[in-house]
């Protein structure tokens, strides 16, 4: 099947008016805004009275478990490939959707709806805004478009993923359409206090745990922070992928640190990288050595280096980066 490239949203929802089942998933390790956007859409596909279903690869995050259809999740997953469209979101890589083994030349349609800057053939319709504040900040923009119904619970869905994915609007995407959009949602129903202690409240003890390790491993040098946990740790306090979430984001807020690297070893072996920064540092291009990517100040990779190798090439690229700025 021949992969166009499109950025009109009429066409988008010609697609959702015209066809009656739909797949919709996003990227491994998922995160607020892209169960958001799964659960937002999805709702309002089957408010129309279409059939949905979602794919989320690896493990359920079940902090957003409050969220309502999120018991929906990889459910009914049988006899997939007589589902007519697949809604790619918050994804900018079929590699991202790991797991993802749906043929989709099956599909009468494949649309892409992403903040990320990804690659546009995977897809008959694109829907992109790089560095827009978050992906269900475009859904919230199709629904809107199409006139879709977006009772209180769509909007707590759609709020989720401006509330996280800026980080509480407090990362350099923090644009006036995120405040725009998260009172717009507000006023469909959108809870702020419940969703906010419901997102950043409620974290388990082995996570606790976790972040306990990780700071007392986390290392700055020359603005370089660096610190990691191991399958030893998980296996230690009973975690999962879903206790290590946000340790990250916490770890980079040493004052001295401009960019961060945060490790989780793999249990099958390897590492999962995280690559945070602060003021005008790029990370995006550092994952990329590793096959990786992101956004310009948070991105991730995986890897099979040792961890001191790991760190080593990190290290090393962001001092030429500082000296080609010294000669410029």
């Amino acid at each position: 099947m021949k992969r166009e490239k499109t950025m009109s949203l009429n066409e988008i929802i010609e697609v959702i008016n015209n066809f009656n089942s739909f797949l919709l998933t996003t990227h491994v390790n998922a995160d607020g805004d892209g169960i958001g956007c799964l659960l937002g859409l999805g709702s309002a596909l089957k408010a129309q009275g279409k059939d949905v279903k979602y794919f989320v690869p690896g493990i359920l995050p079940t902090k957003y478990g409050f969220l309502k259809g999120f018991e929906e999740l990889n459910k009914n997953l049988e006899n997939i490939e007589k589902t007519e469209v697949l809604i790619i979101l918050d994804t900018p890589t079929i590699e991202r959707i790991e797991g993802f083994s749906f043929d989709r030349d099956k599909f009468k349609r494949v649309i892409r709806i992403d903040h990320h800057e990804g690659d546009r053939t995977i897809a008959d319709l694109t829907y992109e805004k790089p560095n827009y504040p978050s992906a269900t900040c475009l859904v919230y923009e199709l629904l809107k478009e199409g006139k879709f119904p977006i009772n209180k619970d769509i909007a707590n869905d759609l709020y989720v993923g401006v509330l996280t994915d800026t980080g509480s609007f407090r990362f350099n995407n923090t644009q006036g359409i995120a405040f725009q959009i998260a009172r717009e949602l507000v006023d469909l129903g959108a809870q702020p206090y419940y969703t906010a202690r419901m997102v950043y409240e409620m974290e388990t003890m082995a996570h606790l745990k976790l972040l306990g390790e990780a700071l007392l491993r986390l290392k700055v040098h020359d603005s370089f922070g660096f610190s990691y946990i191991t399958k030893e740790d998980f296996a230690k306090y009973n975690a999962n992928e879903n206790d290590s979430e946000g340790i990250v984001d916490y770890l980079r807020k040493e004052k001295d640190i401009e960019i961060l690297l945060f490790l989780k070893e793999l249990p099958e072996g390897g590492y999962k990288g995280s690559l945070r920064s602060k003021n005008d540092a790029e990370v995006k291009k550092i994952a990329e050595l590793f096959g990786g990517g992101g956004h310009r100040k948070a991105a991730g990779f995986t890897s099979n280096l040792p961890k001191e190798e790991i760190i080593r090439i990190v290290e090393e690229e962001i001092q030429k980066e500082n000296q080609e700025e010294n000669v410029i």
